[in-house]
């Protein structure tokens, strides 16, 4: 059974992307011949997810002719998309939903496999090893009350946090229906003081309360892109590792 909806968060203005990113939203960049977003809704259809969500801000105009007529995929705009972070986003595309959600960030391009821990019955955070992509977000466990290590907080400073970090933030994630009504607790709490805060922060505060799993895939082939240079390297390093890695699985 896979999760019943997934959510792209895809609103934000790609400033440092500098002026391919006022042309083009980062999340229409084209790797391979296919849009980073348009490659996630592939493969989450191809894992069954019925229903997914697409918020839109920056150029939206782009993502509905991209989109236009393609089952199972709803645009939802962010029209506050200029002044506030992704947290609002989040919270814009949830409203609504109903059943587990997975939860994605627009901007990155992973292998197939990056999707395997989504599962409706556990809320999990997929976790990479080391990528020195540059900007990177780290992620610190503690020992949830299974004994196993759970999401504790994460930081793009590696020294923000006490002892070794467990690995890097991909930027995908799920949670069960029950957690996705907590999620949208805290994001309220964090946005109520913090109007342009990015959704990791309502998930930092959510797991005050909450075991999130972290599922940790060493060697995944993933990246995101902030800038020209991590564009260029996910076209001439990242990807070709991609298409060997799932040609292989």
């Amino acid at each position: 059974m896979s999760v019943e909806n997934a959510l792209i968060m895809a609103a934000g203005r790609g400033i440092r992307m500098g002026p391919r990113g006022t042309m083009t939203p980062k999340g229409l960049l084209e790797i391979g011949g296919t849009g980073l977003v348009q490659r996630s809704v592939n493969l989450l259809q191809a894992c069954g997810v019925p229903r997914i969500r697409i918020v839109t801000g920056h150029l939206d105009d782009q993502y509905r002719s991209c989109f236009a007529g393609v089952q199972g995929v709803e645009l939802i705009h962010n029209p506050d998309f200029d002044t506030t972070g992704s947290l609002l986003s989040m919270l814009r595309g949830m409203d609504g939903l109903s059943g587990s959600v997975a939860l994605l960030e627009s901007d990155i391009i992973y292998e197939a496999r990056t999707l395997a821990p989504i599962q409706p019955e556990v809320s999990t955070i997929v976790v990479s090893g080391e990528t020195l992509a540059t900007d990177e977000v780290y992620i610190w466990s503690r020992v949830g009350r299974n004994g196993t290590p759970v999401f504790e907080t994460m930081s793009k400073d590696i020294q923000a946090h006490a002892g070794p970090h467990f690995g890097e933030l991909v930027g995908v994630s799920c949670f069960t229906q029950g957690d996705v009504a907590k999620l949208i607790d805290a994001a309220h709490e964090v946005f109520a003081e913090q109007p342009k805060a990015d959704y990791e922060s309502a998930v930092v505060h959510m797991a005050r309360n909450v075991d999130i799993a972290l599922a940790r895939i060493d060697d995944l082939a993933w990246t995101e892109m902030d800038d020209e240079p991590m564009f260029q390297r996910a076209i001439n390093t990242v990807w070709p590792q991609i298409l060997k890695n799932d040609a292989q699985s």
